[in-house]
């Protein structure tokens, strides 16, 4: 059993709770159940010591800026929702599992309502990497759903660079990160976004695309939590892909 890769789950849930702990998974790409089914694998628990220092430091930050919303009754409304809407989507997943786009509406319509974002949307790298093509946008406001756009990495090359790092990328302030400023004129400020949640996807070791959440008013500071639920999410997409279907297929 792998009983040091298992400590840092244990260490981490004791400092932040299921939250933590799901950050922590997603960061060191594996989960608690992974890491301790057989022997400590050395790669394993650089990953997951590299990972929860960067947890830990997240944790500090989030209670020196705003210790108020850390608390167990701050967080209990929003994370219960966000566990409901994955219990019910884990319900429902034989409905749309099978079906990428499918997979992608489900799944972009959720975390606009969970996460209060105005537009979600799933996109897939080509095999070049050098675009991603979005299968499917949700706008919460008209409840309306799009898909086709094509952005090439020739053209938003700052953002392309940190995506292909496969790390997500939490702009509060969407049209001054250097990740994602490239799409301020063309894009952010004529659809007034003002942050960004990227969460990559993954089949595999392979980073295929991703999902992104484009908050639209005030700029807002991305929690752990809102992280973590996010990074839950693209699994679905993940699934839906592992399942053996081309990308984009219907």
């Amino acid at each position: 059993m792998g009983t040091k890769a298992g400590r840092f789950f244990e260490e981490i849930e004791r400092l932040g709770g299921l939250p933590a702990k799901m950050r922590l998974a997603s960061l060191a790409r594996v989960t608690s159940a992974e890491a301790t089914a057989g022997q400590d694998d050395e790669d394993i628990l650089l990953r997951l010591d590299s990972s929860s220092r960067t947890v830990r430091r997240e944790l500090e930050a989030a209670r020196a800026q705003s210790p108020s919303m850390t608390g167990p009754r701050a967080e209990l409304g929003a994370l219960r929702r966000q566990l409901e809407a994955l219990r019910d989507l884990a319900a429902q997943r034989r409905l749309f599992l099978g079906d990428v786009r499918a997979t992608a509406r489900r799944v972009n319509e959720t975390a606009a309502h969970i996460l209060d974002v105005e537009r979600v949307s799933v996109w897939f790298l080509d095999p070049a990497r050098t675009r991603i093509d979005c299968i499917d946008l949700f706008e919460r406001g008209p409840g309306r759903h799009s898909e086709g756009v094509q952005l090439a990495a020739k053209d938003f090359e700052a953002y392309f660079t940190a995506m292909l790092e496969a790390r997500t990328i939490a702009a509060g302030d969407a049209r001054e990160d250097p990740r994602t400023r490239c799409f301020t004129e063309s894009y952010l400020v004529p659809l007034g976004i003002t942050s960004m949640l990227d969460v990559p996807l993954w089949v595999g070791d392979e980073m295929v695309g991703v999902l992104c959440h484009e908050h639209v008013g005030p700029q807002r500071a991305w929690s752990v939590d809102e992280e973590t639920f996010a990074y839950l999410l693209s699994t679905y997409v993940s699934l839906a892909l592992e399942r053996g279907r081309p990308r984009g297929s219907s």
